[in-house]
Formats: C-alpha cells, sequence, structure tokens
C-alpha cells in the first residue's frame, strides 16, 4: 500500500486519572497536564508496526509489538478492518 498525500501522523494523550471516572476527585483527571500517556502513531510504507521509542518507564514496558499494549490495539484495529497498513509508535 502506498501512502498518498494525506495524515501520516496522529498525537494522543490520556491522563493517568481516567480509568475509573465518576463524581468526585477522578473527574479532576481531565484537567490536569500530567501524569499521563502521550503516543504518536506514524504510517509506514510496508506493513510492519514498530515500537520507536518508550520514554518515562524506566524500561518496564515491552518493545515487542505483540506484547506492547498500545501496538497491539493497533494490531487488533488493523486486523478488524482488514488493513496492513503499517505504522511506528513513539
Amino acid at each position: 500500500m502506498q501512502i498518498t498525500n494525506q495524515m501520516k501522523s496522529v498525537k494522543a494523550f490520556a491522563p493517568a486519572t481516567v480509568a475509573n471516572v465518576c463524581c468526585g476527585f477522578d473527574i479532576l483527571g481531565f484537567a490536569v497536564d500530567a501524569p499521563g500517556d502521550e503516543v504518536k502513531v506514524t504510517l509506514r510504507n510496508d506493513s510492519e508496526i514498530i515500537v520507536k521509542s518508550i520514554l518515562g518507564d524506566s524500561g518496564k514496558l515491552p518493545y515487542e509489538a505483540d506484547k506492547n499494549t498500545a501496538s497491539v490495539a493497533i494490531i487488533s484495529f488493523l486486523k478488524k478492518i482488514e488493513s496492513n497498513q503499517g505504522s511506528t509508535l513513539s
């Protein structure tokens, strides 16, 4: 698949406190800039899924695409839509 002149990357941030949102202190997490997780996904011109960099985890998170929760979600999504689009996560 050839990438055409389209958006080639997207960045997303999720505050660390949004796991159990309800009334009270949990809702305050939406106003927090940090801590949280940020991921940038960039399209590739092949079908490979690569975890390029992970910051702030002290080496605890895996770089293997089939073991990293961010890339596993992308792999599952691409499988569901029957796409072989590759991407790099950083």
